[in-house]
């Protein structure tokens, strides 16, 4: 059973991510959330420090959910298989919220420690399927799938699908390059 302060939190999380998706991270201030939300601006600092809390608990939420999803169909065993197959609902996600997910990552860049706990439970379920967990394989997998999702996000406007085919097709040559598929 969820808590009324639970509630609360949800409700202004909601709103704040539909208010960055209507009219960006940085237009968006914590009184319009709290108006949305129908609270008062102390409450959302309550549950919410920052505006970049707020940011960073959406793509948290979002990315779990996708996540969640692509994990429901994964048989893959081999880590780079399991890094293409995640790409493939991660990368589509991106790219259908393409403006807002180029937003969203100049902001987290540079506060990427904050999504650490997040990458590190992404790159351990890689590897769930082997024996042994390779911390620098894992590392070598996340920056390479990080590289090819920022060159795809910046690649001019095109088709959605083409572009995510590409890109996973680029992210499989760059793991095969680097032999982490086998």
């Amino acid at each position: 059973m969820t808590t009324k302060k639970q509630q609360t939190r949800d409700k202004i999380l909601s709103q704040a991510w539909q208010l960055f998706e209507q009219q960006s991270y940085a237009e968006t201030t914590t009184r319009q959330i709290a108006s949305s939300a129908g609270v008062a601006a102390g409450t959302v600092f309550s549950h919410f420090p920052t505006k970049f809390d707020l940011l960073k608990a959406g793509v948290e939420r979002q990315v779990d959910m996708v996540i969640a999803e692509a994990a429901a169909s994964d048989e893959q065993h081999l880590p780079g298989e399991r890094l293409l197959h995640y790409a493939r609902y991660l990368y589509g996600y991106y790219l259908r919220h393409r403006e807002f997910s180029r937003e969203i990552f100049k902001e987290v860049i540079w506060h990427q420690e904050q999504l650490n706990p997040q990458i590190e439970e992404f790159k351990q379920r890689l590897f769930e399927t082997q024996e042994g967990y390779d911390e620098t394989r894992a590392q070598v997998m996340m920056e390479l799938y990080f590289m090819t999702l920022i060159m795809g996000l910046n690649e001019p406007e095109s088709d959605t699908e083409l572009l995510l085919q590409t890109m996973l097709a680029t992210l499989q040559n760059k793991l095969q390059c680097v032999s982490v598929l086998t």
